[in-house]
């Protein structure tokens, strides 16, 4: 697949990373030289420096030739004309990434359908709802939907009093027969992730990512020692976007909720517009100001403005407090060392959200995907069709990559499940799996006829 990407920021080189592991023909459009020159240095994708406003920049970029365009600059002009450009040349499939509240609504629909985009995204609403997620499944530092919602991957690190560290994954598949309700599908232990298998011994201190149904979230939090308890008393900081729809959200739901923001101004609006909401102004670098407005005392702390430093500098003072659950927003991933330094428990980035949803587009069969920003293992969701090769297959006789592992499989009008080796696949099941992105063309063999 011939996929063209406009802008080199963190979502556009996150998905050309991708996509370029899963061997597509990546061309990536960057106006800034700069910019462009060290993503070209990186990853081995085609670059063209210039605006995609112009038919010359795409036609270099081989727009004739692509099957998608991604415009995810952040500015939203710039990605709805590159849209329509692309239509104009014969691209089937366009991504555009909209920030603007207006050309998201319905007062922005005519404008959207006159570009011809297919799918819209919105990093900053997609990190809200990550972090909504997170306060769903209190101790898990990545939360995951699959199925629509009926199955999750919570992603956490084993605690201390984890009642299944030191246990083998054959042994604890053999102590929850015959119903598993849990599969592990990646760890990571000293900074390598792997598929693990069922000689695998968990240890204190292990992040695992494990596919469960949404009905037992509790239980296999509780097993792995990372349970907290249900935020009631909550500190956002930051009052842009994310902080903002998070706070309200969070209220809505019955927090008491504090919202930090640096700026005077955009404190008194948010005062008017959530009055159920304490508002505070002030820098969240201000240890003294975050001590009299009780830090260390609240159940959740999100820290959400632009600045990743100061996010992970609050959310370290927070972290102070062990039954504290923290959230940072990050944007460089060369922070993400400093997040475990420090005891923050999650990180987030718009990255990762936007990317997904930009990934279950371009595969098509692909209900869900769940990318991670330590790792390249991800989860993917196809439909079995008619024909295929697992139409009909047991699991256990299914010759899938060594870097795979099939997870659950979904029927129509039935709850998820977790498959086991002895499970018969059919046309019309959804099915989970671990992968690496080089495993993905061999997914789609075995599942697309």
């Amino acid at each position: 697949m011939h996929v063209v990407i406009v802008g080199a920021g963190e979502v556009g080189w996150y998905l050309a990373q991708r996509l370029g592991a899963e061997g597509h023909d990546v061309v990536v459009v960057e106006q800034d030289e700069a910019i462009a020159t060290a993503i070209g240095a990186e990853l081995d994708v085609q670059i063209v420096v210039g605006s995609a406003t112009l038919p010359s920049t795409l036609q270099a970029a081989r727009i004739d030739r692509a099957d998608l365009l991604a415009g995810v600059t952040q500015n939203d002009e710039v990605n709805l004309i590159a849209s329509l450009l692309a239509k104009e040349a014969g691209v089937s499939q366009t991504v555009v990434r909209i920030q603007t509240e207006e050309l998201r609504s319905e007062s922005g629909r005519r404008l959207r359908e006159v570009m011809r985009a297919d799918v819209i995204i919105d990093p900053d609403a997609d990190t809200a709802d990550e972090i909504m997620a997170l306060t769903h499944s209190s101790g898990a530092d990545e939360v995951y939907q699959m199925s629509e919602g009926d199955l999750l991957v919570l992603g956490c690190t084993i605690g201390e009093d984890a009642a299944l560290a030191g246990s083998t994954l054959a042994e604890i598949g053999a102590s929850f027969e015959p119903d598993w309700k849990f599969l592990f599908g990646a760890l990571t232990r000293d900074g390598e992730t792997v598929i693990p298998r069922g000689d695998q011994r968990l240890e204190v201190g292990d992040h695992v990512r494990v596919l469960t149904t949404r009905n037992s979230r509790n239980e296999i939090l509780e097993l792995l020692g990372a349970a907290h308890q249900r935020a009631k008393r909550v500190m956002v900081l930051g009052g842009g976007t994310v902080g903002s729809r998070v706070a309200e959200r969070l209220q809505r739901q019955g927090a008491d909720v504090v919202l930090v923001e640096h700026d005077v101004s955009r404190a008194r609006e948010l005062s008017k517009a959530m009055p159920r909401v304490t508002v505070v102004q002030g820098d969240i670098e201000d240890t003294d100001m975050l001590n009299e407005e009780s830090i260390t005392d609240k159940d959740l702390v999100i820290a959400a403005t632009g600045d990743d430093a100061a996010n992970v500098l609050a959310c370290a003072f927070a972290a102070i407090s062990k039954s504290t659950f923290t959230v940072a927003v990050i944007h460089r991933l060369s922070l993400l060392p400093l997040v475990r330094q420090f005891g923050i428990d999650a990180a987030l980035s718009p990255r990762t959200a936007s990317a997904n949803a930009v990934l279950r587009h371009i595969r098509g069969g692909t209900a869900s995907v769940a990318t991670f920003l330590e790792s390249d293992i991800e989860v993917d969701e196809f439909e079995i069709e008619a024909g295929s090769e697992a139409d009909g297959a047991v699991v256990a006789e299914l010759h899938l990559p060594h870097s795979v592992v099939l997870g659950a499989v979904i029927r129509p009008g039935e709850p998820g499940r977790i498959v086991r080796g002895n499970t018969v696949l059919h046309a019309g099941d959804n099915v989970v799996v671990f992968a690496r992105p080089d495993s993905i063309a061999a997914l789609r063999k075995a599942f697309v006829s």
